[in-house]
């Protein structure tokens, strides 16, 4: 800035010299090569600073009043001061202009991103995964409806197996010789003569008689039937039920997988960090053009007096002494370089993370929420969880599951290990 000092004084002044002739002398020199002015010395002239508008501004009156006292003598500025003007108009303006709207569009951003907030960990959107849970919500009565078939099937068999076996408990002692012996084979007392004849004709009877009696035993035991219809194999409802939970299964690992990002993503300790990171983004910017906008007022203030100092200069010399008063006299405005405030910023709001609980799978918080519709008589303890209550979310990748599609060779499970249930059949020809 010691250069554009230089410039200035020694283009407008001629401060080597502390005479008014040797000023106005080279001042003339100086207009009579206006034209000429480098570009080096133009360049020097686009960066304003406070203290080289002031000398400006005082080298300008001090030429005024060599004007004054030149009279009618005093040397045609006219050309030089456009061509300072120029330069003034097209560098110091604008150079304080640019570094104002600068400033200004800064606090216009900072504060626009600050006024939109971040996301907290309630303003995850759901809507990206809920259809799966609807679908897992839906596909887990369906599942609950194939156990109930499967129970009910077992409790057919239960109670077919015991009306059976009640049946067959006559059958069972009458096929058994020992109910026989020996007593039957004894001669009734007072038996007729002949006794031998009787005694036979007796024991045939007698035989033909139990003969019929197991044999219908044994058809009684042999055919159980039921009114519903063909027996239902109760192996295939068990599969049925297990590819129906697995399926259930699958919706809702892709609803806690995608929850399980959520939770991660929408974390509080985010939503304080996003929203420190924007307060102090916008606080240091109102902070840089709170301490900038005095020095760029002054520059403005400068900047419009040597104006209107230029625009003195050009009157004749009889005239200058009021134009010159009518400078000094003149306030300025400032409000094209008047930075636009906002504010003040808040502190950042404190967030809970304990609000958000029912976001991350695994939890009570997080079943009650999404799962209070399910019914809990599907099966006690599946793989280890209770349905509705995923497998712990460890992984980085937030992939919940490791489950497999059931295989459904297995052997039927008793009766006794299911519970009673209510049969979906009725026993036909069962006394």
């Amino acid at each position: 800035m010691k250069q554009i000092l230089s410039l200035v004084l020694s283009c407008l002044v001629g401060c080597e010299s502390s005479t008014a002739t040797l000023r106005v002398n080279r001042l003339m020199e100086t207009h009579k090569h206006a034209h000429a002015l480098s570009q080096s010395q133009k360049a020097t002239l686009y960066m304003p600073e406070k203290s080289a508008l002031d000398e400006m501004e005082a080298s300008l009156v001090s030429m005024a009043k060599e004007r004054m006292s030149q009279g009618s003598a005093a040397a045609n500025l006219t050309d030089f001061l456009a061509q300072i003007q120029q330069i003034i108009d097209q560098t110091m303006v604008n150079s304080i202009l640019t570094r104002y709207n600068a400033s200004q569009s800064l606090l216009d951003t900072t504060w626009a991103n600050y006024t939109t907030g971040c996301q907290t960990p309630g303003a995850a959107p759901w809507s990206q995964y809920t259809s799966f849970n609807d679908q897992h919500v839906t596909c887990r009565g369906e599942a609950q409806t194939a156990y109930t078939a499967y129970t009910d099937c077992l409790n057919d068999q239960s109670v077919i197996q015991t009306a059976a076996q009640a049946r067959c408990a006559e059958y069972s002692q009458l096929n058994t010789m020992s109910r026989y012996s020996p007593s039957p084979c004894v001669m009734p007392p007072n038996t007729a003569t002949p006794t031998i004849g009787n005694y036979l004709r007796h024991m045939r009877q007698y035989w033909e008689t139990e003969r019929a009696n197991l044999i219908a035993a044994r058809d009684n035991c042999q055919n159980v039937t039921t009114t519903s219809g063909p027996t239902v194999d109760c192996n295939a409802l068990y599969c049925t039920w297990m590819m129906k939970r697995y399926e259930c299964d699958r919706f809702q690992q892709s609803f806690e997988n995608g929850a399980c990002l959520l939770s991660r993503e929408y974390t509080c300790s985010g939503y304080t960090a996003c929203m420190a990171a924007k307060k102090n983004t916008y606080d240091e910017a109102h902070s840089s053009a709170n301490a900038s906008q005095p020095g760029l007022q002054a520059e403005w203030r400068a900047v419009k007096r040597i104006e209107c100092l230029i625009t003195a200069l050009g009157y004749p010399a009889s005239q200058l002494q009021s134009q010159i008063d009518a400078c000094i006299a003149l306030t300025h405005s400032t409000a094209q370089v008047t930075f636009n405030f906002y504010g003040p910023t808040s502190p950042v709001p404190v967030c809970d993370q304990a609000q958000y609980a029912n976001m991350t799978p695994g939890n009570a918080a997080f079943s009650t929420r999404w799962y209070s519709g399910i019914s809990s008589s599907v099966s006690a303890v599946e793989d280890g969880r209770q349905v509705g209550s995923p497998m712990t979310c460890a992984s980085s990748t937030c992939d919940c599951w490791t489950g497999t599609a059931p295989v459904c060779s297995v052997a039927v499970a008793s009766s006794s290990s299911i519970g009673v249930g209510s049969s979906s059949h009725t026993i036909g020809n069962l006394s």
